[in-house]
């Protein structure tokens, strides 16, 4: 391989570094370039966090899949339930029992919505929000009388673990007849965290109180389906259908949510395309810097070509030149993007600590709906395009300086 352009390059480079109009121009161009790459890696990567949040959000606070009966409750329903774990994909799925409720405290009326859950263990994904890593196993054994309750009910009501509460549950065949209000009393076991999406007027409570009060055990007319990979839930719950071979109603999240991930591909596009339009544009300045070096060196051309120089080691000295410009932007800009990300927590820890209130406004930005998250296809794709901009942008002036024809500028010396 031939370096002989490359050196010759650099070495114009270098000398260029001594006119100060180049010299200054050269700068800018780079800052410019550094800065749009820079913005590029920190959008792209805020916005594959948003979608790893927005997984955890709404497929850990929704059920993936539910079955719904059409006539009449399902006959068995356990064994509809193990034939359901048996397939390939569901994770585990249970009765799925969702009800209103309103909930009295002093002077205030709450209405929220009642969830039922069969196994301890399958509502640890209400956690995934806390500030500290919660123990679980002060969730064991767990009483019929006992609420789970979201961060958003606690904060609106100021009740805490341990509280007794007071709320009527409301069924479809609840009938609004004085004699027959029911209401039930509660000890709030724990809080989560709420996500501020889909789980933040919520109750957790045990499937055996439903069971106990609401003559359910063999009126279950839905269950729920988690699954191991929610994107493919459309196929699963097919399969599930399949299984069971009873005339059921199919839902899945796919059906409100799916729109979520089509628009933060969208989204991703359009601020790609747009940062990558910015570099372009800070690349013209690296053409002007080139042709204002070719001016410059107009004489030196001229001796090289007399010398022996052909087109294309021409072509490669000034392709080489410009370049040059594009690629230290691309790395300032990759490698300063790479280690912000990298110490994203250190850095908003920081700005909390010296600078007054929260730098998310906490009525319209869920306090923890930030991360940044880098995947090295992004970083490669990105770094491929910068180059691929460089490459094509400094193609005119190579071709120009090409073309200077030797014995007409000779002359004039």
């Amino acid at each position: 391989m031939n370096f002989l352009p490359f050196f010759i390059a650099k070495r114009l480079y270098l000398k260029n570094n001594n006119n100060h109009m180049i010299f200054l121009i050269s700068i800018l161009s780079k800052i410019a370039i550094s800065l749009s790459v820079f913005v590029l890696i920190i959008s792209v990567s805020a916005l594959n966090g948003f979608k790893i949040l927005v997984n955890q959000n709404i497929l850990s606070s929704l059920p993936h899949g539910i079955i719904q009966s059409i006539n009449e409750p399902f006959p068995r329903s356990q064994e509809i339930i193990r034939k359901i774990n048996s397939i390939s994909g569901v994770n585990y799925s249970e009765p799925y029992i969702l009800m209103n409720a309103a909930l009295f405290k002093k002077n205030e009326i709450k209405f929220f919505n009642v969830k039922s859950f069969t196994d301890i263990k399958h509502i640890k994904k209400y956690f995934s929000f806390q500030k500290e890593n919660y123990q679980l196993e002060k969730l064991n054994n767990f009483k019929n009388n006992q609420i789970i309750i979201s961060s958003d009910l606690s904060k609106d009501l100021k009740i805490k673990e341990g509280d007794w509460i007071d709320f009527i549950i409301v069924d479809n065949k609840f009938s609004f007849q004085l004699n027959k209000i029911k209401i039930f009393s509660f000890q709030i076991k724990s809080i989560f965290n709420s996500n501020g999406v889909s789980n933040a007027n919520i109750g957790l409570i045990p499937f055996a109180f439903f069971q106990d009060h609401f003559d359910i055990k063999n009126h279950i007319n839905a269950i729920e389906l988690y699954m191991s990979h929610p994107l493919k839930a459309n196929k699963v719950i097919l399969d599930v259908a399949k299984k069971i071979k009873i005339p059921v109603v199919l839902y899945t999240w796919i059906s409100d949510y799916k729109y979520i991930y089509n628009d933060i591909k969208k989204i991703k596009t359009i601020i790609y395309i747009t940062l990558l339009m910015l570099i372009i544009i800070s690349s013209f300045s690296v053409i002007s810097v080139s042709l204002l070096s070719i001016s410059k060196k107009i004489k030196d051309i001229s001796i090289l070509r007399s010398i022996g120089a052909n087109n294309i080691l021409i072509k490669l000295i000034f392709l080489y030149y410009g370049f040059r410009f594009i690629l230290i932007g691309s790395l300032i800009g990759l490698v300063s993007g790479v280690i912000t990300i990298l110490n994203f927590k250190n850095i908003i820890f920081f700005l909390e600590q010296h600078f007054s209130g929260n730098l998310l406004i906490n009525n319209i930005y869920y306090h923890n709906f930030l991360l940044l998250d880098l995947n090295l296809s992004d970083i490669i794709i990105i770094f491929i395009s910068t180059i691929v901009i460089g490459i094509i942008s400094n193609l005119y002036p190579a071709y120009y300086a090409s073309k200077i024809d030797p014995n007409k500028i000779l002359k004039k010396f």
